[in-house]
């Protein structure tokens, strides 16, 4: 027995103890932007002018307005994480350190200048790999520069989708009109209308094709926005609003749908086109929560990849009380596709980590305006006339995103009231 306890204290013994972590990215990463901000502090304390705001540090050291906007930045940041968006690349550093010892700044000071900038591209190695990577950790560790990295990701990628894709547009609608159905006030009307402005193809023979177009389902109960039965794409385009002459949507039938891919082969902005649609469903859901529908509102992917999405949400204003807010989300759907229901925590995990802020427009027509869609206004007028609804009792709300990405949903919804 004690044979056996003295191996087991032996074994204990020359276990190497577990090894301590190293300081965490923020730690890390605020050590060498606090030097290297206090280095090119002391670079420009010591020029040949007093430096009171970015354009003097052009014109001190002749450098170019970027590199003295970055070093300006730099060695004013409130925090040195801020610092770290704005850290110009080795040959830029270089180059200032090179023309401030032509104008009189002792080596000392450049020395640690250039010492604070190897310590910061080790710690870029060490934690991220690449700058672009760096900046993204900065931005998620400082709120503020969350959204300006992420606008600048959105962009690239809508570059680099539009080109693989072969099309793109300018801007992408979808609208949810919900007002009380006349015969039935318990019950809601919905239109929705969807609208794609700016359309055109980068390459010649890449398909565009519209999910807003009809799609004959059986059964289907949605109708044209004046109650007709709907036989086809025609019937639920608002041509009025449309690019002339009205685009065409060629039917492309399959084993289990009908698609609608946009005619021609035309490319560039010349050949950009407008087309929108319309559709109506008649006593669709509860204007109360029920145990399997808490809310209402839309759901949006875009056709194309798009500069920007607006995505509308309006009530009559007797539905929701007006302390309600709406929430807004964005998931990914590549990996499992669309959601089907709201909220689904199944879909949790494909949770965005972008939240786009909802505008609340009041009643007013001229809140509906928007200075990407000019007829926007008109539209919605001409479908609540249609319908015999008063334009002046919506409430509104909006999510706009400029670059959304082309895997994205947006989903803007309102809590319904409990039944009285």
């Amino acid at each position: 027995m004690r044979t056996r306890l003295a191996l087991d204290t032996d074994m204990i013994r020359t276990t190497p103890p577990p090894a301590k972590r190293g300081p965490s990215f923020e730690q890390a990463a605020t050590a060498v932007l606090d030097r290297l901000q206090h280095a090119l502090a002391a670079l420009i304390a010591s020029g040949p002018a007093d430096i009171r705001k970015a354009a003097d540090v052009e014109r001190a050291f002749g450098v170019d307005h970027r590199l003295g906007w970055q070093v300006y930045r730099i060695a004013n940041a409130k925090h040195p994480l801020a610092a770290g968006a704005h850290v110009p690349a080795r040959v830029s550093l270089d180059r200032l350190v090179r023309v401030a010892a032509k104008r009189g700044v002792a080596e000392s000071v450049l020395t640690e200048v250039s010492a604070a900038f190897d310590a910061f591209e080790a710690i870029v190695l060490q934690y991220a790999g690449s700058r672009a990577e760096f900046d993204a950790l900065i931005s998620s560790a400082i709120p503020e520069e969350h959204e300006r990295v992420s606008l600048e990701s959105r962009e690239l990628l809508y570059q680099a989708s539009r080109t693989l894709r072969g099309a793109a547009m300018r801007t992408a609608l979808f609208s949810h009109i919900v007002y009380p159905n006349a015969q039935s006030p318990e019950l809601l009307d919905e239109c929705n209308i969807m609208g794609n402005f700016g359309v055109h193809r980068i390459r010649r023979a890449s398909v565009i094709e519209t999910s807003a177009a009809f799609r004959d389902a059986a059964g289907s109960r949605i109708q044209t926005i004046d109650g007709r039965a709907i036989t086809g794409t025609t019937d639920v385009t608002l041509a009025k609003f449309c690019s002339q002459p009205t685009p065409v949507l060629v039917p492309r039938p399959g084993e289990r749908e009908t698609r609608f891919v946009l005619e021609g082969d035309d490319v560039g902005l010349k050949a950009a086109v407008d087309y929108v649609f319309a559709d109506y469903l008649p006593a669709g859901r509860s204007r109360f929560a029920t145990p399997q529908r808490q809310l209402i509102g839309a759901a949006f992917i875009p056709d194309v990849p798009a500069q920007r999405q607006i995505v509308d949400l309006l009530v009559h204003d007797e539905l929701i009380p007006v302390e309600t807010q709406a929430h807004a989300a964005v998931y990914d759907i590549v990996p499992r596709g669309h959601l089907e229901r709201v909220p689904d925590p199944d879909r949790e995990l494909d949770r965005v980590d972008f939240t786009p802020s909802v505008r609340v427009l009041h009643q007013s027509p001229a809140e509906l305006r928007s200075l990407h869609l000019p007829t926007y206004q008109e539209i919605v007028r001409t479908v609540c006339d249609a319908r015999g609804w008063d334009i002046q009792r919506l409430r509104g709300y909006r999510v706009e995103i400029e670059y959304p990405a082309y895997t994205w949903q947006t989903l803007l919804t309102l809590p319904l009231p409990p039944k009285p």
